[in-house]
Parts: structure tokens; sequence; C-alpha cells
């Protein structure tokens, strides 16, 4: 039986990845300006967590998804940083969501940061738990 907490990561990374799609405007202006294309990175971060969060749910590819998963919060840490540091904030502009770099105020782009950690060790966990 899968455990919830697998079920849980399973589910947030592929309703995540669906949101690429979704919501394309939003996850390229978060990409950082000095990445060559921003529809690019959203389609392939998209996509890799809608398929890394699947395999969470088989005991088969469990592993090799939860370090996949890992791996993708890593390779995406420079854009937390570059929203913190550069105080990116993402705001609708004629219907479409924007970047706007230099006008976030508040945490909120802080506070991403730390919060890489623990959702690094809960995978670390579900990969370990198998």
């Amino acid at each position: 039986m899968t455990r919830r907490s697998t079920l849980l990561a399973a589910a947030l990374f592929t309703s995540a990845g669906v949101a690429h799609f979704a919501r394309p405007d939003f996850f390229e202006s978060i990409v950082p300006d000095w990445f060559p294309d921003a529809r690019l990175a959203n389609r392939i971060s998209g996509a890799a967590e809608i398929v890394l969060g699947l395999g969470m749910l088989s005991p088969r590819t469990r592993r090799v998804a939860a370090i996949g998963l890992i791996g993708l919060l890593v390779v995406v840490f420079p854009a937390n940083i570059d929203m913190a540091v550069n105080r990116v904030e993402v705001k609708p502009v004629d219907g479409k969501l924007t970047r706007s770099v230099g006008t976030a105020t508040g945490p909120q782009n802080w506070v991403r940061l730390p919060m890489q950690i623990p959702v690094a060790w809960w995978l670390w966990r579900e990969a370990r738990a198998g």
C-alpha cells in the first residue's frame, strides 16, 4: 500500500507540473532574465514534474522519481535566488502575468529559499522508503 506522504508528493508535483502548462505566463515570468528561453525552461520543468510526480506512484520507479525531483529542486533553485535577490514580482499586465524586477516587497521570495530544504528532505525520505 502506498503511503499517504508518497501520494501527497505525487499529487503535489504532478499538479505543479500541470500548472506549468495551464498558466505558462506565470512560470515563464519567474525564469531569470539570463536564461535564454523561458518558454523552454517552463516546458521542460513542467514535463519533468509531471513525469517524476507520476513516477512516485509506483514502487518500481519511486526511488528514481524522488531523486529526480530532488535534482529538479536543485536545478530550479537559481530561479528562486534570482527572485529573492532581484525582488522579482509577478504582475498582471494586459491579462497576462509578467515579470517585474525590483518591485517585490515583503519576505515571500526569500521564504521560498529555505523551504527547498524540507521538501528535498521529504523526497529523500520517500526515496529511502521505496
